[in-house]
């Protein structure tokens, strides 16, 4: 696999879910039990390291200009503008990474590349294969990846590097999408 055409995307790997709040708890058994973030964040630095491109796909809701059924419904108080909530998992980042913007929240759309320029910020990095961590796993990463697929990427769910709101959904997602997934150790032993 040519590593300069591959990205890891994180799809919404934001404080919001990591941090305690209402989004952690419905999360968290799945998210510490697989030691998500840790293997993400090992994930993250070997496949940068080998010459992936890590990009960023997080929501960010701005409570002055709300976009989406359901920052209207939260009144902006998720993954909100200027806030702890809306930012990026400490670790994970590193300066010249690229970020796709979002317009809208909508949960017929909960999709990274629903009203975004996650496909322009693809394109201009010249990938065709990406791996797709993040949460929930049944949401926005599937969907995310069964819109990558729609639009000719290379792409699948990194298992170990999602989470849900029990194992019963992460087992489902994987089942239903076995053919486009894989686990961060077979990602890495691809990238070598």
């Amino acid at each position: 696999m040519n590593t300069s055409a591959t990205a890891i995307v994180l799809v919404e790997f934001q404080k919001q879910w990591t941090e305690p709040g209402l989004f952690h708890r419905l999360i968290r058994h799945q998210l510490e039990s697989r030691d998500v973030v840790g293997k993400t964040r090992y994930l993250v630095t070997e496949a940068r390291r080998r010459g992936a491109t890590i990009v960023h796909a997080p929501l960010v809701v701005d409570p002055y200009d709300k976009r989406g059924w359901l920052a209207y419904l939260t009144f902006g108080r998720i993954f909100t503008k200027g806030t702890w909530k809306a930012e990026l998992v400490p670790g994970l980042y590193e300066e010249g990474d690229p970020i796709a913007q979002r317009q809208h929240y909508n949960l017929s759309a909960f999709d990274a590349f629903f009203e975004s320029d996650l496909e322009q910020v693809l394109n201009d990095h010249g990938i065709k294969h990406m791996f797709i961590c993040g949460f929930a796993t049944d949401q926005c990463p599937a969907k995310t990846l069964r819109t990558a697929l729609r639009r000719g990427f290379d792409a699948y769910l990194v298992s170990d590097c999602t989470a849900t709101f029990n194992g019963f959904f992460q087992r489902r997602t994987e089942r239903q999408h076995r053919e486009h997934t894989v686990t961060s150790q077979a990602l890495l032993a691809r990238l070598s």
